[in-house]
């Protein structure tokens, strides 16, 4: 079906009406301004309206962005929107959202929530962010540069990221009994890869990265991982057990708020080897 027969069967409704458990996800780039959409707009406020919570998600240069205008402004000024301005590509979207929104509550209501939303969710944000900024300066990390700062916060995020996906890729092969040691190797490389970024950020001189929970550094893993890079048996426990070698889930953990904010399993109930997969995601 084309566009507009897709639009007929109200897809946004269907999801929201349907209570995702894990709220909505809303992404923040610096190349596109979210909230001059006007579907945006309309989906986060539909989302606070029926009680699924939207959560913010944003770029590193995106983040940085936010950082240093909060050193010249509020986050009352930054965070301000002016929904009515909001565009849509479709003239009958536009013509249909305008219309909704006029009926509900006015753009002015419409305004307070979202620039609200906005406020709440970049704030926290910018509180972790201003923590972990002024820790990289403590330990010459980015030589007051906050964007070699980011950069290394993106890469031990993204790493992070890559090493768990390798667990959770080696442990499906294994439950199916795939043997192929070319594919095996492959993902060997890619975990060795990932493990050099990951060491750039461990403590230094006793101080962990702000709300990394310290349980999870791992500390011997990772120097045995960096240097005896070839010790295939070594690699092959981290990969397989991330309670063996927990950094990773650490790290994803970090970059998600920290240990409790990003502690999915303690709204769902989890079996405990599932715990640190689900937190990653």
């Amino acid at each position: 079906p084309g566009v507009a027969e897709q639009l007929a069967l109200d897809p946004f409704k269907r999801v929201i009406g349907s209570r995702p458990a894990y709220g909505m996800i809303v992404v923040h780039t610096s190349r596109v301004e979210l909230y001059d959409r006007l579907w945006c707009v309309y989906e986060v406020n539909e989302a606070l309206v029926t009680q699924v919570e939207p959560r913010a998600a944003v770029s590193m240069n995106y983040l940085v962005d936010y950082y240093l205008k909060r050193q010249r402004s509020s986050s009352e000024e930054i965070c301000a929107v002016e929904t009515e301005k909001a565009t849509c590509w479709s003239a009958d979207d536009m013509a249909m959202i305008r219309g909704l929104v006029d009926k509900a509550h006015g753009f002015k209501k419409l305004d307070e929530t979202i620039s609200k939303f906005r406020r709440l969710a970049l704030d926290q944000m910018y509180g972790s962010a201003a923590s972990f900024f002024e820790w990289s300066r403590t330990h010459e990390l980015s030589k007051g540069d906050e964007q070699q700062a980011v950069c290394v916060l993106r890469d031990q995020t993204r790493t992070a990221g890559v090493f768990v996906a390798l667990h959770c890729l080696l442990a499906e092969c294994d439950k199916a009994g795939y043997v192929d040691e070319e594919y095996r190797r492959r993902i060997f490389s890619f975990a060795r890869q990932a493990v050099v970024p990951l060491g750039q950020c461990r403590h230094r001189e006793g101080k962990h990265p702000p709300i990394f929970d310290p349980r999870k550094a791992s500390h011997e893993q990772l120097e045995r991982l960096l240097n005896q890079a070839d010790d295939d048996d070594h690699l092959h426990r981290c990969l397989s057990d991330l309670g063996e070698f927990e950094l990773p889930a650490g790290f994803l953990e970090m970059s998600a708020g920290g240990r409790y904010r990003a502690a999915v399993a303690s709204e769902h109930p989890l079996a405990p080897s599932s715990v640190d997969r689900v937190v990653a995601l």
